[in-house]
């Protein structure tokens, strides 16, 4: 399949925001608060736990953003929280504590090589693994946050999110 330029700068767009607020710092952890009881009246917390499936292996790690607005949608300098975490049998997991209720939207990508980026072959495919919550179609770059979306709360929850790979 031929890939016009406009569906390349997509692609490209895709790769390119994906490690690096994560690989800074900017965004570790969602909604951290300092230890201790919840004031009176403030509102109920959950934990998000994001399960990616279908790895093609076990070599490098696995980035996972959460996004709460869909004008962050995906930037990862935007995101809410992000992660870092290895892999094991083709999986891996993240949690995100102290979520409020509300809709979110969960970006993953399988950096194989560890070089921080998505890396793309000659015609702007990814040559490395991706994935959206709702399993969210990408064909040309990103899926809008609305078709990702998924509602957190009242309880904990979990997500899970299957790796896509081109051939």
């Amino acid at each position: 399949m031929r890939i016009g330029s406009g569906a390349r700068a997509s692609c490209l767009a895709f790769g390119g925001w994906f490690l690096a607020g994560l690989l800074s710092g900017a965004a570790a952890s969602a909604g951290e608060e300092p230890a201790g009881a919840a004031p009176k009246g403030a509102p109920q917390r959950f934990a998000l736990s994001v399960r990616v499936n279908e790895l093609n292996n076990d070599k490098g790690r696995v980035a996972v953003a959460l996004f709460a607005s869909p004008d962050d949608f995906p930037d990862q300098e935007r995101a809410l929280a992000g992660q870092l975490t290895r892999i094991k049998g083709g999986k891996a997991s993240v949690t995100f504590q102290n979520l409020l209720p509300g809709r979110y939207a969960v970006a993953v990508l399988h950096d194989e090589n560890e070089n921080s980026k998505m890396d793309f072959n000659f015609l702007g495919m990814p040559l490395e693994g991706y994935g959206f919550s709702n399993d969210a179609s990408a064909p040309f770059g990103p899926p809008s946050f609305d078709a990702a979306a998924f509602r957190l709360g009242p309880r904990p929850s979990f997500v899970s999110v299957k790796a896509r790979y081109f051939p």
